[in-house]
């Protein structure tokens, strides 16, 4: 069960220690989009896995709530954007947060060299060419252990009013009309057989089709 006051000042934390006043908008929005239930499924996802990988983590919001909450847990996150890295990591300074890293790269091309028990991506795959997402799936299936788990947050392809708001959002954030969207089969087409699919759509008041996709390797035994 979640402390529901605990979680709120934890995220009043974190939205605090950015200067920037729009950065710190933004956070709101973001963390009133990516509620609190939605970041409970997130961490129940994640649960067990010491080391975790994020790519296209941003501002690092998720990795500075998933570090502070889970001070065991070693996190590592990715994003091609200098300057959300930079605010990354003196958000995770000055929250005191030893166990997690923000390294600026790009989703296409990791060049990873260190392995994980679990990736994390949050609405990035839509935001990547069909090339792009391939490309990413095969070097982060290079370095999930063996008992790996990825998952992605992402959104659904219906009901299409949902995901036509969605795109519209996306157009604003990101000045850009290109936006690859897929259904859960085809996300679990993409990933391939090598893992089993798992998928928890969102329920709630916001506009957003969202859904939970959970990839557990299969067993080779």
């Amino acid at each position: 069960m979640v402390d529901r006051s605990a979680h709120r000042a934890l995220l009043r934390r974190i939205i605090s220690v950015y200067d920037s006043r729009i950065v710190r908008a933004y956070c709101v929005a973001r963390f009133l989009i990516i509620n609190i239930n939605i970041l409970h499924i997130l961490c129940l996802c994640l649960r067990g896995k010491a080391r975790v990988l994020d790519v296209g983590c941003g501002f690092g919001l998720f990795g500075c709530y998933f570090a502070a909450r889970y001070p065991n847990v070693s996190y590592h996150g990715i994003d091609r954007n200098e300057g959300r890295i930079e605010a990354a990591r003196l958000a995770a300074e000055r929250l005191g947060l030893t166990n997690a890293v923000f390294e600026v790269g790009d989703a296409s091309s990791l060049g990873l060299t260190d392995r994980y028990d679990a990736v994390v991506m949050l609405d990035l795959m839509h935001h990547l060419s069909p090339e792009g997402k391939k490309s990413t799936l095969e070097e982060i299936s290079g370095h999930l252990d063996p008992d790996g788990r990825l998952v992605i947050k992402d959104v659904l392809t219906r009901p299409r009013w949902r995901l036509f708001f969605t795109w519209a959002l996306d157009v604003v954030m990101t000045k850009g009309f290109e936006m690859w969207y897929l259904s859960t089969r085809e996300f679990k087409e993409l990933v391939g057989d090598g893992f089993e699919l798992e998928s928890y759509p969102i329920a709630d008041w916001m506009p957003y089709p969202h859904v939970v996709h959970l990839f557990d390797r299969v067993s080779r035994d």
